[in-house]
């Protein structure tokens, strides 16, 4: 469904389908103007339709008002909800229509909302659809630096076990560990891609190195260009000083004296050898050295 703006002279409603993560808010700000000369009340509607795994899990649903009123939902129980208010001659009212979604629920887990509001007059009405969708969300968890590789690898074993010991229970229960991601540039913190962030904060208490998870959310385009991979040549300096790591000169010293961005190579004369002769390798095949 499209995003949609309704900005009638009698009404500002901003309306859009939504993905957010499990326990999360998704705000609509509604403002309701009496253009007419006379004190007049309007009606709110809300009714509600679900396609989520369990049937149990609920939705909750919160008017903020001068009063908030707040009403849980669920496919069991998605009884109409209804609001009224009254509005001062030439005034405004402002409301929020708040979904919090569920603590527990699944991936693509859906609520589909129609919204009609409208004067008891019946002068005036609107009706609109939205739909909150369920979709993982990034989290950091700090580390002491130097164990983020460890943590992931054990974060990694615990989660699978968790995944295995719940399925005991719920046949539809999955790996709450998504995705993980420990980049070399970032030390002290390591990502990973969820459903519910409660759920790994609480398996990954007691690994070594870990020290806890970062309030909020991790946007991808904060992160993701750490998903691209950088050309093997980068921070390699002429003169240099290298290690070989791999190939017939492995373990060698040497000192950098080209560089070939286009090829990723380079060229390094040994540091040991009688004879200085040019040794051309790929730029993976060595390792910078601390030339402190």
């Amino acid at each position: 469904m499209e995003n949609t703006e309704s900005q009638f002279e009698w009404i500002k409603l901003q309306v859009s389908d939504a993905k957010i993560g499990c326990d999360r808010n998704f705000d609509i700000p509604v403002t309701v103007r009496n253009i007419q000369s006379t004190k007049r009340r309007f009606r709110l509607t809300i009714t509600s339709e679900f396609k989520q795994v369990d049937s149990l899990i609920e939705w909750f649903l919160t008017i903020q008002d001068q009063k908030s009123k707040s009403f849980t939902l669920s496919p069991l129980d998605n009884t109409k909800v209804e609001d009224e208010f009254d509005v001062e001659p030439k005034k405004d009212r402002k409301i929020i229509i708040s979904v919090t979604s569920p603590k527990g629920g699944y991936l693509n887990d859906t609520a589909t909302f129609k919204l009609v509001l409208g004067s008891e007059d019946g002068i005036h009405r609107i009706e609109k659809k939205f739909s909150v969708t369920l979709t993982p969300v990034i989290m950091a968890l700090k580390t002491t630096v130097g164990n983020e590789y460890p943590v992931t690898k054990d974060l990694e074993r615990r989660s699978e076990k968790d995944k295995q010991e719940r399925i005991e229970r719920d046949k539809n229960a999955t790996n709450e560990v998504l995705a993980i991601m420990a980049p070399y540039e970032v030390k002290g913190y390591v990502f990973v891609e969820t459903m519910h962030t409660d759920r790994v904060s609480f398996i990954a208490k007691g690994i070594k190195g870990y020290k806890g998870s970062v309030e909020g959310d991790i946007k991808l385009e904060e992160i993701e260009h750490y998903l691209k991979p950088k050309p093997a040549v980068t921070g390699l300096e002429l003169g240099a000083f290298v290690e070989l790591i791999d190939g017939p000169f492995k373990g060698e010293k040497a000192k950098i004296m080209s560089i070939d961005a286009g090829k990723e190579e380079v060229t390094v004369q040994l540091v040991e050898s009688m004879v200085p002769i040019p040794v051309t390798v790929r730029a993976e095949a060595i390792r910078m050295l601390d030339n402190k």
